[in-house]
């Protein structure tokens, strides 16, 4: 994956120069070599010409070098296999152009460094053959088919106007005619692949503006150097030599700008032909007829005329008819693509579609910016997306736990921990990554999801309604006994032993009949606050019945634990009543058993005895109460009726 131009880093972590000095050394080398230009207009030494023309090209082959090393391109092998083809051309020069120079004679074709040039073209179409196939996302051929029409409309043209007559009254020798020949062959098979890299060019055509204008240079420069070879009129320093420097201009620029990193990083977008690639195409296809008519049109033979006219009226005919369809089911697909637009944006859950390979977003809804608090779409890579954390921590969620990331793999992926930072408040989050598979490769992750706070404070909510009491907030019968339990495994475990106390607020009928049902609500308030005020944290205070609570006391074990327990609660009784402005005195009675480890019982075996040692002292007391508002009665271990205290 690229990083962005204006990144101090590259794929893979390595430094690269910082945005203004590649900006500086593009143009510093554009500068460079409109000054070799002028200097090749100027001088009128021969010699002095060959050297500033050798001098340019050399700073092509270092400044693709330089470009290379500093912008640290995907596909690193195209631009050594160009930097190759330049070097071969600059010692093609230097045995061509130089020498010949050097000894006061004028350049000649053929000569020894012919095969060179060709080898310096053979580079070239592999480097440009290396940046398509690093480009191409997939087997699509309208490019490819599109490249060769363009390229055999130009080719016949170029062959039957110019070169074939020519051929037919040149001078040259068999094997120069061959060259001669076998020039254009290249120049046009390098023109079908610098055609082929600039369709599908999408929105990185930006990037390959400057290949672009480097291959047109010197394809144009060879045609018209091909030419006056041809005529025989050919001299050096003309009008093609200036073709060729500008192709060093252009490519040495397309190695240093910033944007050649995104040539081969950009996939290749698939291709579809609009309006006026239709008709460019549409007027290539007219080449070969024309030419058919301009063959014939002095022999007066009309045939061949009326059938490359109807030739030609039904291929217009072709193509619009391919445009209409073209229109059709564009049209179609895009009222598809809103429909879908439409479908997706009307699902209240968040939806994000990402590219497997590298992680940028196709696709997000609106939904996923209003549970995230921001626009995922705008994040290029998920593990960069912020505000997320590990469900009841502050710790950030890590990147390759993300659903997303494990998805890749090709499994469906369930997360229920994850939350968000939204204004100023988390919010937890169910999330389901899916991966989208084309064949056996999967090509795309998409991940739902929605914000389940709301239904995680409502389960809470009912979790509490289920074991809280509602009247003292307290734990309910079934709340007790669950954490009864476990608090009783605990101590199993741990060969602790302890204490169950069973209250009952004495009295409640007689208030709730004589003062009404708001003061014995109020009674079991009372009673409810002064209990939980005499326990610890990890006891455990429950109201099981209409006026009946127990407690378990964890980190008590003796009978003598229990009448500091008692002493207390006496203590806080008696002060709530003696400030208490409540027309009745609050007054409670307690059972208590002892439970070891090593003797057999269930939590409900503990609540029966404790509830029957404090119906015990009750009937022992006849109803009075000698030590106050608070009576307790405490069995030895493992005793169901024990003596009153």
């Amino acid at each position: 994956m690229s990083t962005d131009a204006s990144s101090g880093t590259a794929a893979g972590g390595n430094a690269v120069p910082h945005q203004p000095a590649r900006t500086r050394m593009w143009m510093g080398y554009a500068a460079l070599s409109s000054a070799f230009i002028a200097a090749y207009a100027v001088v009128s030494n021969s010699l002095a010409q060959a050297i500033v023309f050798s001098a340019a090209n050399l700073a092509a082959v270092v400044a693709i070098l330089v470009g290379v090393r500093m912008n640290r391109p995907t596909c690193p092998s195209a631009w050594y296999l160009l930097a190759a083809g330049q070097a071969a051309y600059l010692v093609g020069n230097v045995c061509w152009y130089v020498i010949a120079a050097a000894e006061g004679r004028a350049t000649a074709f053929p000569s020894p460094a012919t095969e060179i040039f060709l080898t310096s073209y053979v580079l070239n179409a592999l480097a440009l053959l290396r940046l398509i196939r690093a480009r191409r996302a997939g087997r699509d051929w309208s490019a490819l088919l599109d490249a060769l029409i363009v390229t055999v409309a130009f080719t016949s043209g170029y062959f039957v106007l110019v070169v074939a007559p020519l051929l037919t009254t040149t001078q040259l020798a068999p094997y120069a005619q061959l060259l001669a020949g076998v020039y254009p062959f290249l120049d046009m098979l390098f023109f079908l692949l610098a055609t082929r890299l600039f369709f599908g060019a999408g929105n990185s055509w930006r990037a390959l503006a400057p290949l672009a204008a480097w291959a047109a240079a010197l394809f144009l420069a060879d045609v018209v150097y091909g030419l006056h070879q041809v005529k025989g009129v050919g001299r050096d320093g003309d009008l093609p030599f200036f073709g060729y420097l500008v192709s060093f201009l252009f490519v040495g620029v397309a190695a240093l700008h910033p944007a050649m990193r995104d040539v081969a990083a950009q996939r290749e977008q698939a291709d579809v032909a609009g309006r006026v690639r239709l008709i460019a195409l549409g007027l290539c296809g007219l080449v070969v007829p024309a030419l058919v008519v301009d063959s014939v049109r002095d022999g007066q033979r009309i045939e061949p005329i009326v059938l490359s006219c109807a030739s030609a009226v039904m291929f217009i005919l072709f193509m619009l008819r391919v445009g209409d369809l073209l229109t059709k089911i564009l049209d179609a697909g895009r009222r598809e693509h809103e429909r879908l637009q439409q479908f997706l944006e009307a699902i209240p859950i968040g939806v994000d579609v990402r590219d497997a390979g590298t992680g940028r977003p196709v696709y997000v809804n609106q939904v996923a910016g209003r549970i995230l608090g921001y626009d995922p779409g705008r994040v290029e890579v998920p593990g960069e997306l912020p505000h997320l954390f590990h469900g009841g921590t502050g710790e950030p969620f890590p990147a390759e736990q993300l659903p997303a990331t494990l998805a890749r793999q090709g499994q469906v992926v369930t997360a229920d921990d994850i939350e968000v930072e939204r204004d100023a408040q988390r919010r937890q989050l169910q999330v389901v990554a899916t991966p989208i598979r084309d064949g056996g490769r999967v090509r795309y992750v998409l991940t739902a999801f929605a914000d389940i706070t709301a239904e995680r404070e409502m389960a809470e909510e009912l979790r509490q309604l289920s074991v809280i009491d509602e009247l003292t907030g307290v734990n309910n019968r079934r709340g007790f006994l669950l954490a009864a339990r476990n608090e009783l495994a605990l101590a199993e475990r741990a060969s602790r032993p302890g204490v169950l106390l069973f209250i009952d607020l004495d009295g409640l009928k007689k208030i709730n009949d004589t003062y009404g049902h708001g003061a014995g609500d109020h009674a079991l308030e009372s009673t409810s606050r002064l209990l939980r005020a005499n326990i610890r944290r990890r006891d455990v205070l429950g109201r099981i019945g209409g006026d009946e609570f127990c407690v378990l006391l964890t980190e008590a074990s003796r009978l003598a634990d229990v009448d500091l327990w008692a002493s207390r609660l006496r203590e806080h009784v008696a002060r709530h009543n003696d400030t208490s402005r409540q027309p009745y005195r609050l007054a409670l009675t307690v059972g208590a058993t002892i439970f070891e480890h090593d003797t057999p019982h269930t939590i409900e075996d503990l609540i029966a005895r404790a509830d029957a040692a404090m119906y015990q002292a009750r009937e022992q007391d006849d109803g009075q109460d000698p030590e106050g508002s608070v009576r307790v009665l405490g069995p030895t271990p493992g005793t169901r009726s024990p003596g009153p205290r």
